[in-house]
Parts: C-alpha cells; structure tokens; sequence
C-alpha cells in the first residue's frame, strides 16, 4: 500500500466500528497538517500519551482488533483517572513490513481502535503512520476537557480519607498468564486484557465529591497506589481482605492465589480514590494515614508475605 491506501484503510476501518472523525471539540480532522479543536469554555485540558509496543505490551497472535482496542483503552483510561471528558485521539502507526502489504489487517486494528473510541465518544482527530523495521508499535495521544480546578490529581488525599477501588483487580494479570500459558480458553476469558474499558462512568460521582485524589490501576495496585501516596505526601493501610478480586476459578487453573493477583495487579485499569467519604460504584479497601510518603501496610490475607512490587515498564 501507499501511504494514502493506508491512512484510507485506517480511517475507514475506524468509522466502520463507529468512530467519528470529527464533532464536539473536533472542528478539523484527518487530512490537514494538523486537527483543530475548541475546547469547552471554563475548562482546562487533560492530555496524555500512552504507548504500546509488540513484545512488551502485547502479541500479534493476540489478534490486530484486540491489539487496537487495548491501545486505545489504556490512554483513554488517564482522561477517565483525571475527571475528564474526551474530545479527541491521536493515533502514531508504526508498521512492520508484512502488515504494510496486508490492508485487512490494517483495517481490523482499526476497527478495534476505533470501537473503544466510539464506546467513548471520541473522535479519530488525526495521526501519522510510518514503516517500522522491528514489529508493531502504537502510540496514543489523548486529549480530553475537565471543568477548571475540578482535576482529579493525585496529590488530594489526607489522613483519614478512605481507600476506595472502583473495577475488578488482577483479572487482566489472570487473562494474561492464560495466554501465555499456550491454554485455549473461552474467548470472554480476554475481555479484561484485551477491551480494557475506561471507567467514565465512575467520573460523574467522583466530580461530585469536594476533594478527591485519583489514579488509573495501569501497573498494578502494588506499584500505582504508593505513586499516589507520594505525591500527597501521605501512607496507607490496606485491607487485603477487602480487596475486588478476579475470577477466583481461572486463578485455581492457574495455581494462582487471587488476592495475589489483586494486589500486583497490572493493566487493570480500574480507577484507586483518596475520598472523605464513600462513593457509589467503588470498594472500599483501606485508610490514608499520616506516615512516611509512599508507605503501604498490608492487613488481612496478604500482611506479612513477601510479594514484590508490581510491574516496572523500564525493568528488564
């Protein structure tokens, strides 16, 4: 394919799963050096970049729409953490040889892409593909609006607020572990790893509070709930017996210990809150106390084992 036989096949696999190109904020979309948007009057703009890579986020044997829905749920996910509703998505391509030639395939991680972004409202406002010598990569650039001074930072929190998880936990490191076990399985089996959903439903309550502190659950409960701690200066005391668990028969397949899986978690993408108060849709699974920044103490099941970190993106 051409460069424009490709951008063609990517738009219109990305309209073909309901994506608009333009609409809202999105006055200007593919096809100019560069999209225009209006933002909303009174409201600041939430952006974020999230990048995907063949060999560290994900298999090509996983399936191309899989891959496209994934990468775009997880940078949809940091507008949902910070409150914001979504006005639009960029999408750098960055194609291997094989797939240059393969304008199916093209389209099918279009569609996936595209399918999150409908399922959001938000629109395919442009991007840029490229040939890339060593496999499959995608990198997502979001942009969303969120009332002025209303942000969900991470810095909010305060001794006494209480630990609150809203979505499932471990369920994509489960579905992970299958697949790479080289098990088939039921294909719903992959919906948490492979259509991650971005929890906007959860912002309108979370807005309604007046002070939260807020993070996506992208690399586990683990390593993401000390980032908050840190930068609100705070600690915390978790329950491991109250921790959203995952499905506790695939964890028995595997041999795994579901609160295990909880509590280092990765790609789950549910939403963790520093709240005063509880709040609908959400678990309640711990206290922020007065400590040293970034300190976890583990209660229940889990207290006293030796569990490790969670996922690191720059470890080896």
């Amino acid at each position: 394919m051409s460069e424009d036989d490709l951008i063609a096949a990517l738009l219109e696999g990305a309209r073909a799963a309901g994506a608009t190109l333009t609409g809202g904020a999105v006055r200007l979309g593919p096809g100019d050096d560069a999209a225009l948007l209006a933002p909303p009057a009174g409201h600041e703009l939430a952006w974020t970049v999230d990048d995907h890579i063949e060999g560290i986020h994900f298999r090509r044997a996983w399936g191309l729409e899989a891959i496209g829905r994934k990468a775009a749920g997880a940078a949809l996910s940091d507008l949902a953490a910070m409150g914001a509703t979504p006005l639009g998505a960029l999408l750098a391509l960055h194609l291997p040889a094989e797939l240059l030639s393969d304008s199916a395939g093209v389209a099918r991680l279009a569609r996936g892409f595209g399918r999150t972004l409908a399922e959001a409202g938000c629109p395919l406002a442009g991007g840029n593909v490229a040939r890339h010598p060593h496999g499959l990569s995608l990198s997502t650039s979001a942009l969303g609006a969120v009332p002025e001074g209303r942000a969900l930072r991470r810095d909010a929190a305060r001794p006494g607020d209480l630990l609150l998880v809203g979505g499932r936990l471990g369920q994509a490191r489960l579905e992970l572990a299958w697949l790479e076990s080289g098990r088939a399985g039921p294909t719903d089996l992959t919906d948490a790893l492979l259509a991650p959903t971005p929890r906007f439903d959860l912002v309108p309550a979370l807005r309604a509070l007046s002070r939260a502190a807020c993070l996506d659950l992208s690399d586990g409960l683990a390593r993401d709930l000390p980032r908050l701690l840190r930068a609100s200066g705070v600690a915390a005391v978790v329950d491991s017996g109250a921790l959203p668990l995952p499905d506790e028969a695939l964890a028995a397949r595997l041999g795994v210990d579901p609160r295990e899986a909880a509590w280092l978690g990765g790609e789950d993408y549910a939403l963790l809150v520093a709240a005063p108060s509880p709040v609908e849709g959400f678990v309640e699974i711990g206290r922020v106390v007065a400590g040293s920044p970034g300190q976890v103490t583990l209660e229940g099941p889990l207290a006293g084992r030796s569990l490790g970190p969670g996922f690191d993106h720059v470890a080896s």
